[in-house]
C-alpha cells in the first residue's frame, strides 16, 4: 500500500509531472488498484451567506482535462455543507453522494478529524474501492488521545524564539513536538512566539 500526496493547486506548473506520474499509474496498475481523493476547499461567502462550490467544481475540471477524476471529494469548509451543496458536488463533479466528505474547521485539533471521517464511513469508502479486507477500526485509543486534548489536567507555559517565528509554518515540527509531549502528558501547552530579532535589539 502506497499513499502519495501532491501538494499545491491543481494547474500549477510544478505540479504537472506529478499529476502526470499518478494518471499513469492507474493505467499500470489497474483501476481497482488506484484510488483518487481531492482535497478542495468549499468557501462561505459572509456577505451572501451560502457556501460557494464552484471552486471545487474548476479544480475537478481541470483533473479531468489532464485525465484524472477523482472517486472522492473532501471538502474542506468552515460551514457545515447543505444537502444541495453535497448535490451539486455530486452531479457535476460525478462522483457519488457518500464519496463528498466533509472535512470542517474542528474546534481542538486536527487529530479529532479521523474520528470525523469516521463518522462519514470514510474508511469503508476506502475499503470497499479497493477491495481490501479489513477489521473493523478500533479507535478507542485514538478517542483516549482527543479526551486527553479536550480536558487537560494541567497547563504548560513554554516560550519558542526564532527568526522567523510568526510565519505560522516556521517551527512547525517544534510545535507539533511540544503538542505531542502535552498530549502524553495529560497537559495543554500555551506556546507563545518570540521574534529573536527583538531579543538581540531590546535585550
Amino acid at each position: 500500500m502506497v499513499i502519495t500526496e501532491i501538494g499545491g493547486t491543481v494547474g500549477d506548473i510544478e505540479g504537472l509531472p506529478f499529476l502526470e506520474a499518478i494518471r499513469q499509474m492507474r493505467l499500470d496498475l489497474g483501476r481497482g488498484n488506484v484510488l483518487y481523493i481531492h482535497l478542495t476547499l468549499v468557501p462561505y461567502i459572509r456577505a451572501a451567506q451560502e457556501i460557494k462550490t464552484k471552486p471545487t467544481q474548476h479544480s475537478v475540471g481541470r483533473l479531468r482535462e489532464i485525465g484524472i477524476l477523482p472517486d472522492i471529494i473532501i471538502c474542506r469548509t468552515e460551514r457545515p455543507l447543505t444537502q444541495e451543496a453535497r448535490d451539486k458536488i455530486s452531479l457535476f463533479c460525478n462522483v457519488d453522494k457518500e464519496a463528498v466528505i466533509e472535512e470542517r474547521d474542528v474546534r481542538y485539533s486536527v487529530y479529532e478529524l479521523p474520528l470525523v471521517f469516521l463518522k462519514q464511513r470514510l474508511d469503508q469508502l476506502i475499503i470497499s474501492s479497493l477491495a481490501l479486507e479489513a477489521k473493523k477500526a478500533e479507535m478507542a485509543e485514538w478517542q483516549e488521545i482527543m479526551q486527553r486534548i479536550k480536558a487537560p489536567e494541567a497547563e504548560v507555559k513554554i516560550a519558542v524564539v526564532g527568526k522567523y517565528i510568526h510565519h505560522q509554518s516556521a517551527y512547525e515540527s517544534i510545535y507539533a513536538a511540544l503538542e505531542h509531549g502535552g498530549i502524553a502528558n495529560r497537559a495543554a501547552v500555551k506556546v507563545t512566539r518570540v521574534e529573536s530579532e527583538n531579543i538581540e535589539k531590546d535585550g
